[in-house]
């Protein structure tokens, strides 16, 4: 028997899947048709959207923007597309992944498909596969390990293979904070009491994915960095940071995988961190010593507003997050080799909570401030309203509030703020040039949420280039290839060089050649212009 896997990608707090990104979902359903003795085919939703047929004699699709977000190049499966194919299909169809378990779908998305796996979609596969009979179950710890190593092929059938491909690993499921319920609005307590996966299992998954070629990774599958192994899980939401089993998997990690590129994490939790400070501080140097730079740890606040943490159980106040802020910028502010900061912090907000008032916002603007005014650095601020997939939530009538709280933050913050991560001059290494818009051309390096890079003319694309940045947008960074070859290079690269512009652009390209640095300055008319592009220049003294 022959089954379709369709990836129609997954963005959910704790697993991400939107190239060039592959989450575990379809690898794991790969194993569990592999071990059932089938075969199987993977078919991304782009290669669909491009005319792909989808034939065979059972479609699993795949499907999960839970907290869905911006994206370059690909977008997650719609509703639409997912009744076309489902009906379209000669065949038994199943439908699973988050949008499924959380039963966050309309009955008439799901009428063309004979089952939704509400629990595990690979097991649910299995079960059918293996005694004819469709269930609702959790796969075991024991199939975990062996479906992520009978389907880590799949990555190979991914069109982004090997690079700038990016492996989300699942090192658990979910949340410490189920003793207390956890934050109002998150679904990982609604997985129960986290199950940790054994580091063997991790590793030599990793192992096998390697081999295949797979050289980017990230510890993406799981809703806290610092609760791997956690030490006395149960007694309190913060248990103690188990600091060896991080290491070890970290270690382990750089062992199984020798040709790695790209090693980085997610989410991490303030709230153990604040609670544990001696073993968070240690496992974030690790994190700086073994994973590649440019690393971030997302710190869900969600809110600087006390009355919406308390109305919302959530995890971390304002002072302790300022606090845990302060602790990764003490240790990971040092560029690494790809030109950026070894490891900083992420901030997520969520409007729409319980208790949120006007002055909510307020409280919000006045905490980013005094990461200015304090000039701790935060790698991107990410702002949402809250979806009611846990339960629902009363409306709060602010949404002009929210649009200009966020558009604040998108103008005055977050420029502020990239201008201090990535001030001008910096030498961003292995930038991936992933689509062209307008004259614009976009690319970013690989890891966890990139800083976009848009380079004014149109280099070739999917291939890896070194850029020098030249000026700063709202979240995004304009750049030129670094060196810049001024002899060849077209008008717009050479009109966005730093003091440059539009009529000494048209001067140099008419002086066009130069031999020396001494000659290209010769063509401008200020010395200080001359000496302060001299950097992104390839020519000789």
């Amino acid at each position: 028997m022959k089954v379709v896997v369709l990836d129609g990608y997954v963005d959910e707090p704790s697993n991400f899947g939107v190239p060039p990104y592959i989450s575990p979902y379809p690898r794991y359903a790969a194993g569990a048709i592999r071990d059932a003795g089938h075969e199987w085919e993977y078919v991304t939703i782009d290669r669909a959207r491009a005319g792909h047929p989808l034939r065979g004699d059972l479609l699993v699709v795949i499907s999960g923007p839970i907290v869905p977000g911006k994206y370059l190049r690909s977008l997650p499966i719609s509703e639409k597309e997912i009744v076309h194919h489902a009906t379209a299909f000669a065949g038994p169809r199943v439908f699973g992944g988050p949008l499924a378990r959380f039963r966050y779908y309309d009955e008439s998305l799901v009428e063309p498909f004979d089952w939704v796996a509400l629990r595990d979609l690979d097991a649910a596969v299995y079960d059918h596969l293996t005694t004819g009979e469709w269930t609702h179950r959790d796969k075991t710890m024991e199939e975990w390990d062996r479906w992520a190593l009978l389907g880590a092929d799949v990555v190979r059938a991914h069109p982004d293979f090997p690079d700038p491909l990016t492996v989300e690993l699942d090192t658990s499921k979910g949340c410490v904070r189920y003793v207390n319920k956890g934050c109002s609005f998150c679904i990982e307590p609604m997985y129960g009491k986290p199950k940790f996966r054994d580091l063997a299992g991790v590793l030599a998954e990793v192992r096998r994915l390697a081999e295949l070629g797979a050289v980017n990774f990230r510890l993406g599958g799981q809703a806290d960095f610092f609760s791997y192994q956690a030490i006395g899980l149960g007694s309190s939401p913060t248990p103690r940071i188990n600091g060896p089993a991080i290491r070890s998997l970290l270690e382990g990690i750089r062992a199984a995988a020798p040709n790695l590129k790209v090693l980085h994490t997610d989410n991490g939790d303030p709230a153990m961190m604040i609670a544990h400070p001696e073993e968070g501080m240690a496992a974030m140097r690790d994190l700086v010593r073994l994973a590649s730079p440019g690393n971030l740890l997302s710190f869900g606040l969600e809110s600087a507003d006390p009355a919406v943490t308390e109305a919302n159980n959530l995890n971390i106040d304002a002072d302790g997050c300022l606090e845990a802020i302060r602790m990764v910028n003490e240790v990971g502010r040092p560029r690494g080799a790809n030109g950026m900061p070894t490891l900083l912090p992420g901030l997520n907000f969520v409007a729409g909570l319980d208790g949120e008032t006007k002055k909510t916002f307020d409280l919000n603007l006045e905490f980013l401030r005094r990461l200015l005014a304090e000039d701790l650095w935060v790698r991107r601020i990410n702002i949402r309203q809250v979806r009611p997939i846990r339960r629902e939530f009363e409306p709060t009538g602010l949404y002009r509030e929210f649009r200009r709280f966020k558009e604040t933050v998108r103008t005055v913050v977050d420029h502020e703020m990239l201008q201090r991560v990535a001030p001008e001059g910096t030498v961003l290494r292995n930038v991936f040039l992933e689509m062209e818009d307008g004259r614009v051309t976009y690319g970013r390096q690989i890891g966890t949420y990139p800083i976009l890079v848009g380079l004014p003319y149109h280099p070739t694309l999917n291939r890896f280039i070194d850029v020098r940045v030249v000026s700063h947008g709202q979240r995004s960074l304009t750049a030129v290839e670094y060196p810049l070859d001024v002899n060849r290079a077209p008008l717009g690269a050479i009109t966005a060089l730093p003091g440059i512009g539009a009529k000494r652009a048209a001067r140099i390209v008419r002086a066009r050649p130069f031999d020396s640095l001494p000659a290209f300055a010769a063509s401008l008319d200020d010395p200080e212009v001359a000496d302060r592009v001299a950097p992104f220049l390839g020519l000789a003294m």
